[in-house]
């Protein structure tokens, strides 16, 4: 009788701790709003110059070559407007380039350098959200004790607008030829992708996004040959490493300041 007793108590009172620490938690992301975080983002030029040797390019696949790749910086702030949804503002120094060796333009032999700084705005939207709790009673065994549930990984899309400012170098024989074209240095962007994040620390946070950059203008190549149909592009890997701030004393430390 006293074993059951105890038994029930127990239950009850484990019961109880589950309930106050979901509470708890499920408010826990509101003193956890805002973070810092800097990338290095790996960029991928399409466009008018460079691409495969064949004018089959597999919906752009063959167009993919290591030549193109060039790496970059990023540094940003992301808020957390609910448990889904975050807005993203993010500076990117980028830097882009190709060349016509190996392509199907290699006689032209074309080739440019592109340096550009993009600020963007985005929507991220958790189809994985973050997890805030990292540990419960498990009531079904209660001689488990402590169980860790703390889901590391998340998932997201973004969506947003933004700005490439950008300089362009000729290389090769596009330096001296009269289809270079240097007169425009920004343009509207549209960027859109996906990412992801794993916390291995409270405050910290690796993450990785993948996203394509649509372009509102033909020119971060220097070069827009009047049979082209599309704008350039390019697509971003970032890899990131984020710290949540902790929001309450910061909120406290902006108020006192005004």
């Amino acid at each position: 009788m006293y074993d059951k007793e105890f038994r029930m108590k127990r239950i009850l009172t484990l019961c109880l701790i589950l309930s106050i620490a979901y509470s708890s938690s499920s408010q826990t992301w509101k003193r956890h709003r805002l973070e810092v975080f800097v990338g290095l983002p790996i960029s991928h030029y399409f466009g008018d110059i460079g691409g495969t040797a064949s004018s089959n390019n597999l919906f752009g696949l063959k167009d993919v070559s290591f030549r193109a790749l060039r790496p970059g910086l990023s540094v940003g702030a992301i808020y957390r407007l609910n448990q889904l949804l975050y807005i993203q503002a993010s500076c990117n120094f980028a830097y882009l380039g190709s060349s016509d060796k190996g392509s199907r333009n290699e006689a032209r032999n074309y080739g440019f350098s592109t340096y550009g700084s993009e600020i963007t705005a985005t929507a991220l939207f958790y189809i994985i959200p973050e997890s805030d709790r990292n540990y419960f009673y498990s009531v079904m065994d209660l001689r488990g004790g402590l169980r860790h549930i703390n889901k590391p990984l998340s998932l997201y899309v973004f969506a947003g607008a933004g700005g490439l400012f950008y300089s362009v170098s000729p290389k090769f024989d596009l330096i001296d030829s009269d289809r270079f074209d240097n007169s425009e240095n920004f343009t509207p962007i549209i960027p859109f992708g996906i990412g992801m994040k794993y916390q291995i620390m409270p405050r910290i946070l690796l993450g990785a996004e993948f996203g394509a950059r649509y372009v509102l203008s033909d020119y971060i190549d220097g070069l827009s040959p009047t049979q082209s149909k599309h704008n350039d592009t390019y697509y971003i890997l970032n890899f990131k490493v984020a710290y949540r701030l902790p929001y309450d004393k910061f909120l406290q430390k902006i108020k006192r300041k005004f």
